[in-house]
C-alpha cells in the first residue's frame, strides 16, 4: 500500500454505526465486503444475522453464506478463536463467545486486503505451494475471501506484470521463467544497467528527507530480533531503498522502471530469501550508499551501487561475473 493510501485511510472520518435498543453497536459494513478479507466479511455476516452469544457456527454454513470454500472459513474461525471472539468445543465445533451485534468494533481490528497486498499474497502463496497450478478467478475469491471485483483487478495486475500468463479462457498459470536462475541473472543485469546510472543523472538530487526516512527503516529492521526479520519485510525495505534512489533521480521513466521491476522480482526474492548473514551485508551496503550520497560523493555512491548489485547477483547465481565487482 502506498504512503498516500495509508494516510488517506488513517485520516478518513469513521462514521459511528447506529446502535440497537440496548445501545450495542450494529454492523454498518456492506455484506459485499469490497476489499475486506474474509474475516471481516464473516464478522459482518454474523452481526447482520444478530446471532446471540453461544450460537453454533458451522464451517459449511458460513462457507455457503459467503460463497467461499471451507478452508478459508476454518482459518478465519481459528483467528477469531485466538482473539477470544469465538470458542471451540471439542467434537462440537465453534460457538460465538459474545453477542454478534457487539462485533462491529472487532471487525475494524482486522486489516483490509488491498490490491498490492493481495498481489504479494498470491505470489508468495504460489511459491509455498498453496495455490493450484492453473489459477482461476474463483480460486482467488475462495482462497482469500475477497470480492470478485478485487480478484479481477489483482489478476489483471499479475498478468500485466507477467507474473501469470493466460491459459485456457478464464485461467492463468504462473510464469515459469520467473523462477529460473536465468531470470535471476537477467534481473540483475537489467538493474546493473539502470540503477548505478540513476545516481549520475544530471537531474539527480540528494533528498535528505527521503534518504533519512529510508535510513530509519534500515535501522529499525536491524534492531528487530532475527526471527522477526522475515523475507517479506526484508524485501519491502530493500525495494523501498532502490525506489528511494530512483526518486532522487528526478526522472519519472527511471523511477517507473525500478518500481515495476521491484514488483516483478519479488517472486525471485521470496524464493531465494537471504540468510541472516547475507541480509546484514546488504543492509550495510545500503547504508554505505546513502552515506556517500549525503556526503555529496555521487561517483562513489554509484560505484557502491554497482558493487552491491554484483555482490547480490554473485550470491544468488554462483558468481557468474567473478568476485572482483569493481
Amino acid at each position: 500500500m502506498t504512503a498516500e493510501k495509508s494516510i488517506a485511510r488513517a485520516s478518513a472520518p469513521i462514521d459511528r454505526p447506529p446502535s440497537g435498543a440496548d445501545g450495542a453497536e450494529i454492523e454498518a459494513i456492506p455484506l459485499d465486503g469490497g476489499s475486506a478479507p474474509l474475516i471481516r466479511r464473516l464478522l459482518s455476516h454474523l452481526v447482520l444475522m444478530d446471532l446471540p452469544a453461544g450460537a453454533h457456527l458451522t464451517e459449511q454454513g458460513l462457507a455457503d453464506a459467503l460463497n467461499v470454500s471451507r478452508t478459508p472459513v476454518r482459518k478465519a474461525l481459528t483467528d477469531l478463536q485466538a482473539e477470544g471472539l469465538v470458542e471451540k468445543h471439542p467434537r462440537r465445533g465453534y460457538f460465538l463467545a459474545r453477542p454478534a451485534r457487539t462485533l462491529f468494533g472487532a471487525s475494524l481490528d482486522f486489516p483490509a486486503l488491498d490490491e498490492d497486498t493481495l498481489f504479494e499474497r498470491v505470489a508468495t502463496d504460489h511459491l509455498r505451494g498453496l495455490l493450484p497450478a492453473i489459477l482461476s478467478e474463483q480460486d482467488v475469491v475462495s482462497q482469500y475471501g475477497v470480492s470478485v471485483r478485487l480478484a479481477q483487478r489483482t489478476l489483471k495486475d499479475l498478468s500485466d506484470e507477467k507474473v501469470i500468463v493466460p491459459g485456457s479462457p478464464g485461467t492463468w498459470t504462473f510464469n515459469p521463467f520467473l523462477l529460473t536462475t536465468e531470470a535471476s541473472v537477467a534481473s540483475y543485469l537489467y538493474r546493473l544497467a539502470i540503477e548505478p546510472q540513476i545516481i549520475l543523472l544530471p537531474t539527480f538530487s540528494v533528498r535528505r528527507d527521503v534518504l533519512r526516512a529510508c535510513r530509519d527503516e534500515h535501522i529499525r529492521l536491524l534492531g528487530l530480533p532475527s526471527q522477526d526479520r522475515t523475507a517479506r519485510l526484508a524485501f519491502k525495505v530493500d525495494a523501498a531503498f532502490h525506489e528511494t534512489i530512483a526518486t532522487c533521480g528526478g526522472n519519472p521513466f527511471f523511477h517507473s522502471g525500478v518500481a515495476q521491476h521491484n514488483r516483478l522480482r519479488q517472486l525471485l526474492e521470496y524464493r531465494d530469501a537471504p540468510d541472516e548473514g547475507r541480509m546484514l551485508v546488504w543492509l550495510k551496503e545500503h547504508l554505505d550508499i546513502m552515506e556517500a550520497l549525503v556526503a555529496g560523493d555521487l561517483k562513489e555512491a554509484s560505484a557502491l551501487m554497482r558493487v552491491h548489485l554484483v555482490n547480490a547477483m554473485n550470491h544468488r547465481s554462483d558468481d557468474p561475473l567473478g568476485s572482483d565487482a569493481r
